[in-house]
C-alpha cells in the first residue's frame, strides 16, 4: 500500500492531470487493471534509472570518453555541462523510447480485445435477447448470458455487471463496461441499450437488430480483407525482397567501382577516332562510399518495414495500431533477405573473379 501510494505521488508530479486521464483511458481498454496514477508513477521512476544508467554509461565508455575530451579541449565547455547534456539527450531517448514500446503495447492489447469482442458480440446479444424473453430483466439477462464460450466478454460482463446487483445504476454499470473497450460497434450497442431501457423500448428486437448488424459488419470486414489479398502480397513482398535485394545490388556495385576506379586511369588516347575525343576522362569511382550507402540502406529498410506494416495491418484489420505486430517478423525476413543477397552477390563475383 505504501508503495502504491509512492507510486501515486510520483505519477502526480511527473504527468499533466490530463495525461494521467488519457493514460486511464489505454489502461482500461487494454485490460490492465492499475490505477494510472500508480502506473504513471512507475514508469516515471524506471525513467529516471535507467537515465542516470545509461548517463553513467556513455561517460565512462572509453570511445565516448575520447570524444568527449577532444570536445572539450576544442570549444573549452566546463565538464558538469558537458555530463549534464549527456543526461538530458540520455532522458530524451529514454522517454521517447518507453512512451512508444508503452504506447505501442496497449493499443496492440486493445486491438486484440476489441477483435475478441466483435467476434463474439452477435451471439452474447442474440442470447441476452433470448433471456429477456424468457422473463429477465437486462442486468440479469446479461448475467446468464456470459457463458465462458464468449471469454473476454463473459468476464468483463460478469466482473462489471454484478454492481448492479448491489444497488448501483445500470447505465452507470454499462458506461463502466463500455469503457472496457475500444469499440465503436460496443460503445453503439451500449448507447442503444441505455435508451431503450429509459424510453421503454422493445429491448429484444433492439438486441436482434443489433446483432444482425454486427454480424453483417464483420463479414462486410473479412470480404474487404479478401479481396485486398493481392495488395497485401504486394507490399510485403516490396518491402521483405524487393527493397533488401536492390539495396544489396547496389551496394556490391558501389563496391566494385571502388575497387577499378584506382586501376582504371585514364582512357589511352593513341587509338585515334572517337576514343581520342574521350582521351583524357578520368574514372574518378562512386559519388558515396559503400561504407555511406551502408549506413544509409540499414535505416532505409527499417522505415520500408515499418510503413509496410502499418499498411498491412490498415488492409487486415482497419487498424494501423496492430502493424506493431507484423514489424518485427517483416524487419528480421528484410534484414535476412539483404545479408543472404549481399553474400551470394558476393560469392557470384568472387567465382567469376
Amino acid at each position: 500500500m505504501a508503495n502504491d501510494n509512492m507510486f501515486e505521488t510520483v505519477g502526480r508530479l511527473f504527468f499533466t492531470r490530463e495525461r494521467i486521464r488519457n493514460l486511464e483511458k489505454q489502461l482500461n481498454t487494454a485490460g490492465v487493471n492499475i490505477p494510472a496514477d500508480s502506473f504513471a508513477g512507475y514508469v516515471a521512476m524506471n525513467l529516471i534509472v535507467v537515465t542516470i544508467f545509461l548517463t553513467l554509461f556513455l561517460v565512462l565508455f572509453q570511445p565516448l570518453n575520447e570524444i568527449i575530451e577532444k570536445f572539450l579541449s576544442d570549444f573549452n565547455i566546463p565538464v558538469p555541462l558537458v555530463i549534464l547534456l549527456i543526461l538530458i539527450l540520455s532522458f530524451i531517448v529514454v522517454y521517447l523510447t518507453t512512451t512508444t514500446l508503452i504506447s505501442a503495447y496497449l493499443l496492440m492489447k486493445a486491438d486484440d480485445r476489441r477483435n475478441k469482442l466483435e467476434d463474439t458480440l452477435p451471439d452474447f446479444l442474440t442470447l441476452v435477447a433470448s433471456n429477456i424473453k424468457a422473463g429477465m430483466t437486462l442486468d440479469q439477462a446479461m448475467w446468464y448470458s456470459a457463458k465462458p464460450e464468449f471469454g473476454l466478454l463473459s468476464t468483463e460482463v460478469k466482473a462489471n455487471i454484478k454492481s448492479s446487483f448491489s444497488g448501483e445504476s445500470l447505465e452507470d454499470t454499462l458506461d463502466v463496461l463500455g469503457s472496457r473497450f475500444d469499440s465503436k460497434v460496443f460503445k453503439r450497442t451500449i448507447l442503444l441499450l441505455k435508451q431503450a431501457t429509459a424510453t421503454g423500448g422493445e429491448l429484444t428486437n433492439v438486441l436482434e437488430r443489433t446483432a444482425d448488424d454486427v454480424r453483417n459488419t464483420i463479414i462486410m470486414k473479412k470480404e474487404i480483407a479478401a479481396t485486398l489479398v493481392l495488395y497485401e502480397i504486394f507490399i510485403l513482398f516490396a518491402a521483405i525482397i524487393g527493397t533488401p535485394f536492390l539495396f544489396a545490388v547496389a551496394l556490391k556495385l558501389i563496391e566494385i567501382f571502388e575497387r577499378i576506379s584506382p586501376q582504371a586511369g585514364s582512357v589511352p588516347g593513341s587509338a585515334g577516332g572517337v576514343f581520342t575525343t574521350f582521351s583524357n576522362v578520368q574514372f574518378s569511382g562512386p559519388v558515396i562510399t559503400s561504407a555511406d550507402f551502408f549506413w544509409f540502406s540499414i535505416p532505409t529498410i527499417f522505415v520500408t518495414a515499418l510503413i509496410s506494416s502499418f499498411i498491412v495491418s490498415i488492409i487486415r484489420t482497419g487498424s494501423k495500431s496492430q502493424g506493431m505486430k507484423y514489424f518485427p517478423v517483416v524487419l528480421v525476413l528484410s534484414y535476412l533477405v539483404y545479408w543472404f543477397v549481399i553474400n551470394a552477390v558476393e560469392t557470384f563475383f568472387a567465382t567469376i573473379a
